[in-house]
């Protein structure tokens, strides 16, 4: 984690020549699976944050890129900028290959830099006409240009490829979801599993399945952390599965939580996701569920609403009746 923050605050300290207002367009691609997706993991025999490589584990972690496949072995740059890194892949594939593979980090406009990996760099080294002596600082990329990616890069299989955007002013990974106009997505997530664990108590109250009006929730009264258990599929009719955006909860018609997957703020403990104190792990119970907000139940009944959206706005809902004594 240390490693991330290091990488955050270098980026923050370049000076690099100015290019034109930033312009970023996610190219059109066959699949996507998106930011906070839960790596690899798999939940009650179904995938959750599926990885596009076949048996690839890395354990519950929300990640900070999308991971997006294309049609062919190029994927195309989203938008211009300098070049102000560059990494090749380990020569040998062996357990201690870069994860990243071949990548390459691009500086924009406003401040924000874009890492693009699963790539063969050195073919992009070679069709910008430098030689493999050249800086990093030499090469521009230009909007639309073709980003070879060969057979396969580090921890990405042939025609996949892995997008990060990060905002080095206010030292965070941007959800760059926004950025992809082409996708119609009409389908709203799916809430798996939700429940309610009283702080400094080990007992949880499961909340799912409680839609029906005469179903009631008894409990004591205190603050209580909400998880919820959710996925999207961002691409319509794909296999692929991916965190939602939103998480809102509504306790008599107001609002007390209301987190998203819009960032990941670096800190001192690692990335912080959905408003969590870093490491990323505290985003995310061991059972996969995603740690979004705390509230407050006071003597009384009430009503709880659990609003879950993906990116274009499609919401899945559950609802519940609470008796606090």
């Amino acid at each position: 984690m240390k490693r991330v923050l290091f990488f955050c605050l270098l980026l923050r300290c370049l000076i690099v020549p100015g290019v034109d207002a930033l312009d970023f367009q996610i190219p059109e691609l066959v699949d996507m699976s998106g930011f906070g997706t839960l790596l690899g993991d798999v939940s009650n025999g179904q995938p959750h944050g599926k990885s596009l490589q076949t048996g690839a584990v890395y354990g519950r972690v929300p990640r900070s890129d999308l991971m997006l496949k294309s049609a062919t072995a190029d994927i195309t740059a989203p938008s211009s900028g300098s070049v102000i890194y560059v990494q090749a892949d380990a020569p040998v594939k062996t357990l201690f290959s870069f994860p990243l593979g071949g990548a390459m980090a691009i500086f924009h406009p406003e401040r924000y830099v874009s890492v693009i990996s699963g790539l063969d760099t050195s073919r992009i080294i070679q069709s910008a006409g430098a030689n493999q002596s050249a800086t990093p600082r030499e090469l521009i990329v230009k909007k639309g240009d073709s980003l070879p990616g060969g057979s396969g890069s580090g921890m990405y299989p042939p025609n996949v490829f892995g997008l990060r955007l990060f905002d080095a002013q206010n030292l965070c990974w941007v959800n760059p979801i926004f950025l992809s106009s082409w996708i119609r997505d009409q389908t709203p997530p799916v809430i798996r599993t939700a429940r309610l664990t009283k702080s400094g108590d080990a007992a949880l109250i499961d909340i799912s399945g409680v839609a029906a009006r005469d179903a009631r929730i008894t409990c004591a009264q205190g603050n209580y952390r909400i998880y919820i258990d959710a996925f999207d599929t961002i691409v319509p009719g794909s296999p692929l599965y991916s965190a939602p955006y939103r998480f809102l909860a509504l306790l008599d018609g107001k609002s007390v939580v209301d987190s998203s997957f819009a960032t990941a703020k670096c800190t001192e403990d690692g990335l912080s996701f959905l408003g969590n104190a870093g490491s990323s792990r505290e985003a995310v119970t061991a059972d996969g569920l995603y740690s979004v907000g705390t509230i407050a139940l006071v003597r009384g009944e009430h009503d709880l609403q659990l609003l879950v959206s993906d990116y274009a706005g499609n919401t899945s809902m559950l609802k519940a009746s609470i008796i606090v004594r």
